[in-house]
């Protein structure tokens, strides 16, 4: 029988190289994470509505085609 092609030890070698490579994906993936931009809420649909009334801003043509 010959020489191992990748030498002694290479099973730990592989594992090591593994490990890091996911601790480096894994801290990558939590920056990712938490330097995400918060999502903008989105405001109602009545919300809007009632505003534009309130403002006056709403014509009553617009509030008669908007969707019950």
């Amino acid at each position: 029988m010959g020489p191992s092609v990748f030498g002694p030890g290479w099973g730990w070698g592989v594992l090591i190289a593994l490990s890091v490579l996911c601790l480096v994906a894994g801290l990558l993936g939590f920056v990712l994470l938490v330097l995400r931009p918060a999502p903008r809420r989105r405001a109602d649909a009545r919300d809007d509505i009632s505003q534009r009334i309130e403002e006056d801003d709403l014509p009553l043509e617009d509030f008669e085609r908007l969707p019950r």
